[in-house]
């Protein structure tokens, strides 16, 4: 007979991942010396281990080595959720303000939703029904909110109506077809007490299984097995145990903040299975509600990506053509994070997200798909690749307050402005940043920078007036 699995939770103190059985009680450290853990999940088919890291912002996977899933482009990634069933990845990004998806390997990764996703915290998957769920802290209102996992049908199931609510983290009852929530509120309104619900996925049939329990403080994670809830708290430190139906209080033990609880995965047919897992899709298989499927774009798909973007016949040939242009983006920057976005979509990530801690200017070199920003509070000029790739710095000597940058792409030159009590100058040096030199000296308050190749000009704006400077 095959040896039987036993339940296990694994939990995360933010610096170690370790697994605890549920019978017996045996630790294990699983993953040691980590920067800040917050969000977990496990592919129990596969016994792989995921994870993401706040402070190095990236997603691990552990097989037997440990592998970098998601690199570039993240900013807080809170929540986590692997679909065991057509083996693809979701995570939600609480700066950013989105939900992403892609392969277990990180290959694929497209933006999911971002229009009304004010702070996402938490997401829990069923696969079975295409159905996906999250918790978002939006201040205004504080709600749960269901999607297929392709990002259709999009509706909340529980909106905060009360006075606050800080929904954190959330699980799915497989049997009961129920999700579980967890509601940190007291730290917003100390006179209330956090609580844990449940409802239906419809949102219907809304129970509260336990409130105002000491060890109730602040809960941060919640997973189920069969009739009982588990939770973390970050103030007490714990992991505590009840009744899912009538919140009768169980046992605690000191452990730490994220966790899952993991036993062999409910089972359904993938309508993504054909094509290594594509079903008939050219890139991306997303389940859909109703075991149907969707088929979804992939960031960056230029003509530089030939092998994901591009194909044609769909049955068992496939053939690729090339495009005659790349697809057009808009290229923005906020306080802290540079984005390009789909001009017909403009919630589509066309591009990886860069942060950059004090951003005040970007370009864009279309012939290297390249991405050149100033950063003004390390003083330095940076480049890199716009799937977060190859990131240099071009410059690093010489650089206050640098408001103007601008790629020459005619004779791929950088052109950038100083601002400083010593330097009031209009700078040039090749893309690489090699051979720089101050062409314009001695200017009042140089900022912005527009530059016409062709027709040897640069455009300067001053505070003052403008000036159309030749070559």
């Amino acid at each position: 007979m095959p040896p039987v699995l036993l339940p296990f939770i694994i939990f995360s103190n933010r610096h170690e991942i370790r697994r605890i059985d549920l019978y017996g009680g045996k630790y294990n450290l699983l993953v040691p010396k980590l920067s800040n853990t917050i969000a977990l999940d496990f592919h129990f088919n596969q016994s792989t281990l995921y994870w993401t890291d706040v402070l190095e912002d990236k997603i691990y996977r552990s097989i037997t080595d440990i592998e970098v899933v998601i690199q570039y482009g993240l900013a807080t990634t809170e929540g986590l959720a692997v679909d065991w069933i057509a083996d693809n990845i979701y995570w939600v990004e609480s700066k950013l303000n989105q939900i992403e998806v892609a392969k277990l390997d990180g290959s694929m990764r497209t933006t999911l939703m971002a229009e009304g996703v004010d702070h996402p915290r938490a997401i829990a998957l069923d696969p079975r029904f295409g159905i996906l769920f999250w918790t978002d802290w939006d201040a205004a209102m504080p709600r749960i909110e269901a999607a297929s996992m392709s990002g259709e049908g999009r509706h909340t199931i529980y909106r905060e109506t009360g006075k606050g609510g800080w929904p954190n983290g959330l699980t799915v009852d497989y049997e009961e077809l129920r999700v579980l929530w967890i509601d940190a509120r007291f730290i917003i309104y100390p006179s209330l007490s956090d609580a844990i619900y449940s409802a239906k996925y419809d949102g219907s049939g809304l129970i509260e299984v336990l409130r105002g329990h000491e060890y109730i403080s602040h809960p941060f994670a919640i997973t189920l097995y069969g009739s009982d809830i588990y939770w973390t708290d970050w103030h007490t430190n714990t992991l505590a145990k009840a009744n899912k139906w009538t919140g009768s209080f169980q046992q605690s033990l000191s452990l730490s903040l994220s966790l899952s609880l993991f036993s062999a995965s409910p089972s359904a047919p993938n309508p993504c299975a054909a094509h290594g897992g594509r079903g008939s899709c050219s890139h991306l298989c997303l389940i859909s509600y109703n075991q149907s499927f969707s088929c979804e774009v992939l960031l960056l798909c230029t003509r530089q990506l030939l092998t994901y973007c591009c194909f044609i016949g769909l049955l068992d040939n496939w053939w690729s053509f090339s495009f005659t242009e790349s697809r057009q983006f808009l290229l923005y920057a906020g306080q802290t994070e540079i984005r390009g976005v789909d001009l017909e979509n403009p919630y589509f990530n066309y591009i990886n997200s860069f942060t950059v801690p004090s951003f005040t200017v970007v370009d864009y070199d279309a012939s290297e798909n390249r991405i050149y920003w100033s950063d003004v509070q390390r003083e330095t000029i940076k480049m890199a690749f716009i799937n977060g790739t190859g990131l240099q710095t071009v410059a690093s000597a010489d650089l206050p307050s640098v408001h103007g940058l601008a790629v020459d792409w005619v004779s791929r030159n950088l052109f950038w402005t100083s601002n400083g009590n010593n330097w009031k100058q209009i700078n040039v040096a090749r893309l690489d940043g090699s051979f720089k030199k101050a062409i314009i000296e001695g200017l009042d308050k140089p900022q912005q920078l527009t530059l016409y190749p062709q027709l040897g000009l640069v455009r300067l704006e001053d505070p003052q007036f403008f000036r159309i400077l030749g070559d």
